[in-house]
């Protein structure tokens, strides 16, 4: 469901910025924001994740095609770091840094996938919160990437297109992510998870629309930086235990090998290559029993997954915080609540908490007392990106 409210965000912003802007009619797109439920820094290791579109929270752009000049005008609202318009007239003024990267970049990349000139005058609304862990930056790329095929009449295969936006922020934002983000904002499915093979791209829907129960988001405030080094850090030292290891991606590895190999003390390994190995392997697994217990109604041993899951993000894989951990705490505490766990990048950002709806209210209310710093919200699984033209 497209949330009404930044529609007409959007189209104000247009009609205050771009009044008289561009030809023919005004064309829209949205994609959502995400959570992961399970399987966190697994697909930058060729890994499986199991990510849900949110049903109402996400990235709405509006936009009509310019003529006579080529280059990509773009304005923000209240939601976004920089609310000023912005003109990008030609490739060689890139910006360097803040949400204008992630614009520029996706048209100019979306111009090398199909060859056509996408000069336009777009604006951007959304209700993410930024640095939050819901993949703010690929609903973003997605949602742009969605309207320029609108406005230009072209429609690209949409893997083409996940990887498409995927270089957008591996080539122009500096962020060494896998692919996980891009694909489910661009494929989800209303009342479906997506368990994603990030070795092959092989994905799968998977039910996710139990009636009893729902997603509650937790918002820690505490923003991050994945460009940072942290996360790349990690990755680094992912690839250097596969390549010890002789294999191409630690999805290739069993725990059993995994403790074997570390049995004898490694000192060609960067610090921790055990912890942040041992944290990928079994997430795997534990990702893939998750899809086996989602198919089977599960819900209860799901739940101990996602408590599993974050404790080795939190100790093995160290990505966790202290207001993260005071979040899972207290939501662990209520009576309805199955599990708990940190999403996304790590650093800051949200928590998810799989609980019974009746006993979300009282989840809400002590999360705000006991963590103050936080903002909740509940959700379920929605769909991937869509894009319309104005009749």
């Amino acid at each position: 469901m497209v949330p009404t409210p930044l529609l007409d965000r959007a189209k104000a912003q247009f009609s205050q910025h771009f009044d008289g802007v561009g030809v023919g009619k005004m064309s829209f797109a949205y994609a959502p924001g995400r959570v992961n439920l399970i399987g966190e820094h697994t697909d930058y290791n060729n890994g499986a994740v199991l990510p849900m579109a949110l049903s109402d929270k996400g990235t709405l752009v509006a936009g009509k095609r310019v003529e006579d000049t080529h280059g990509f005008w773009a304005s923000t609202d209240s939601n976004l770091p920089v609310k000023t318009t912005c003109w990008f007239p030609d490739f060689q003024e890139f910006p360097s840094t803040g949400w204008g990267r992630y614009f520029h970049g996706t048209c100019k990349v979306f111009e090398e996938v199909t060859g056509k000139e996408a000069s336009c005058a777009v604006t951007i609304a959304t209700n993410l919160p930024l640095g939050g862990g819901l993949s703010s930056s690929a609903s973003l790329t997605v949602a742009v990437f969605s309207l320029l095929e609108q406005l230009l009449g072209v429609k690209v295969d949409p893997i083409e297109k996940v990887k498409a936006c995927k270089k957008v922020e591996n080539q122009y934002c500096d962020v060494p992510c896998g692919i996980m983000d891009q694909f489910i904002c661009t494929l989800g499915e209303k009342g479906k998870a997506l368990y994603i093979n990030c070795a092959n791209n092989e994905f799968e829907p998977v039910p996710f629309s139990d009636e009893a129960l729902c997603i509650v988001v937790t918002d820690t405030k505490v923003k991050h930086d994945l460009a940072a080094g942290e996360y790349a850090n990690r990755k680094e030292t992912c690839e250097a235990v596969a390549k010890a290891l002789d294999v191409s991606s630690l999805a290739d590895v069993s725990m059993t090998q995994l403790e074997e190999f570390f049995a004898t003390p490694r000192t060609d390994l960067p610090d921790k290559a055990l912890e942040r190995a041992r944290h990928v392997v079994g997430e795997i697994a534990r990702t893939k029993k998750a899809v086996e217990l989602l198919k089977s109604g599960g819900m209860e041993e799901f739940g101990k997954l996602m408590d599993a899951s974050h404790n080795s993000l939190d100790k093995d894989y160290e990505v966790s915080c202290k207001e993260l951990n005071e979040v899972v705490e207290a939501a662990r505490g209520v009576d309805g609540v199955l599990g708990s766990r940190m999403t996304g990048g790590g650093f800051g950002g949200c928590a998810i908490t799989l609980v019974r709806k009746e006993a979300v209210e009282e989840l809400v209310k002590m999360l705000g007392e006991k963590c103050s710093y936080s903002e909740s919200f509940s959700t379920t699984a929605g769909a991937g990106a869509t894009s319309w033209g104005e009749e």
